[in-house]
């Protein structure tokens, strides 16, 4: 069959998932089993870095504003995800390849090495996360970031895609560490209902950097391709994997913007904001923010890492490999290893302000991110890729508009 073929008749929809000589499993049962690349991949996109802009975002209390707008950025999240896994599901190709063979080598390349440098720089932030984490128990940095990045090297060091997806899932469970992490504030210096009154500013920097979290180029491509290399699941529970990571999402995110509206951090508080949080709502508070902030630096430098390898392998032609193959195998694995051994580094530089730092990162992943959704529109408009699976004019009128909306937002952004 020619590579022109559509998608749809090289690789057949998959049959719900069932055990053999039984009925299908209950949906409960098939929606527990299908846990796995949404959840990862949406509550690793509240990365240490996302964490830590959250906090000087909430600091900026116009919550009045800032919480409506995350609640439609997860929206936003939800149905760009659902899009990346009808892609995954109607080609069942990793993504690169998807955008070479819709668009041509040259996009897919471009693509790819804009996305690797991007994450390059994100992979930074979620290595100081950890360190100021660690750093609450003592560990200083010069010993912490070794020692992360070394954690990071082991855990992605399998060949097989899904037993990294099963070290990664309990990690993500860590997240609900926020939520009890903010209830402890209760005596913080501020209240809720003050910072929802406050006058309204024109915080279009931090909802930039809001936005560039929320909807990250890269989880296009972790979600595509882990869809592509883990089980096949049916399109319910895939959906089901994706609601339940969007839900934890927003829920997270709004607890740590809350926990930085009533702590108040100043500019000053977020070179080590970990420590501010600890002073202002408590030793329990500081303890349990900094649980999840190692949690969002593990589990993200984790993702972030293997979508970068994921999306430059692919997209440079070196080969899809098994199915069920991580990314960093053969030369890959040098690759991936020093990439993350620099971005340790760099947090090892002095007078490095992690928040400032984040916001930055998030700020620059919002401004590259309407290049990413263009190109996922063109790969699902298109019936030679999506066959059947191609999207209507409704889905591409709404990405077409998010792509708009990110690019005004961007200018705004930068100009304020």
């Amino acid at each position: 069959m020619t590579a022109d073929a559509p998608a749809a008749a090289r690789a057949p929809v998959p049959a719900p998932l069932t055990r053999p000589g039984r009925r299908p499993l209950a949906r409960p049962a098939v929606l527990l089993a299908a846990l796995g690349p949404g959840v990862i991949g949406l509550i690793a996109n509240n990365d240490a870095g996302g964490m830590l802009s959250y906090l000087a975002t909430g600091a900026g209390r116009d919550l009045g504003r800032i919480l409506p707008a995350l609640a439609m950025l997860g929206a936003l999240t939800l149905f760009i995800q659902w899009i990346a896994t009808r892609v995954a599901l109607a080609t069942r190709r990793p993504y690169s390849r998807v955008v070479a063979d819709g668009l041509g080598r040259a996009p897919a390349v471009l693509e790819a090495v804009a996305m690797y440098g991007l994450n390059a720089f994100w992979l930074v932030t979620e290595f100081m996360g950890m360190a100021l984490a660690l750093g609450l128990a003592g560990v200083p940095r010069a010993l912490s970031l070794p020692l992360t990045c070394a954690l990071v090297i082991g855990v992605t060091s399998s060949r097989a895609y899904p037993r990294i997806e099963r070290l990664l899932l309990p990690v993500a469970a860590a997240s609900l560490a926020f939520i009890p992490a903010l209830l402890f504030a209760h005596h913080a210096p501020g209240s809720l209902a003050a910072a929802l009154s406050a006058p309204a500013g024109r915080p279009w920097f931090l909802l930039l950097a809001l936005a560039g979290n929320a909807i990250a180029p890269w989880m296009v491509y972790w979600q595509q391709n882990a869809v592509w290399a883990g089980a096949e699941r049916e399109q319910r529970a895939r959906m089901g994997d994706l609601a339940t990571g969007a839900v934890a999402f927003v829920l997270m995110a709004a607890a740590v913007i809350v926990l930085g509206a009533v702590t108040r951090p100043a500019a000053s508080a977020l070179v080590s904001p970990v420590r501010w949080i600890y002073a202002q709502a408590g030793p329990v508070a500081g303890i349990l923010f900094a649980v999840g902030l190692f949690q969002a630096g593990l589990l993200a430098a984790c993702t972030v890492s293997l979508a970068s390898l994921w999306t430059l392998r692919e997209a440079l032609g070196a080969g899809a490999g098994l199915r069920t193959e991580a990314p960093n195998r053969g030369p890959w694995l040098a690759l991936h290893a020093a990439t993350l051994v620099a971005a340790a580094a760099v947090a090892l530089l002095p007078g490095l302000a992690a928040g400032r730092v984040a916001l930055w990162a998030n700020a620059l992943a919002g401004v590259w991110m309407p290049v990413t959704m263009v190109v996922l529109l063109l790969v699902s408009r298109s019936p030679r890729v999506m066959g059947q699976r191609a999207v209507g004019p409704l889905v591409q009128a709404v990405l077409a508009v998010v792509a708009a909306g990110f690019v005004a937002l961007a200018v705004l952004g930068l100009a304020g």
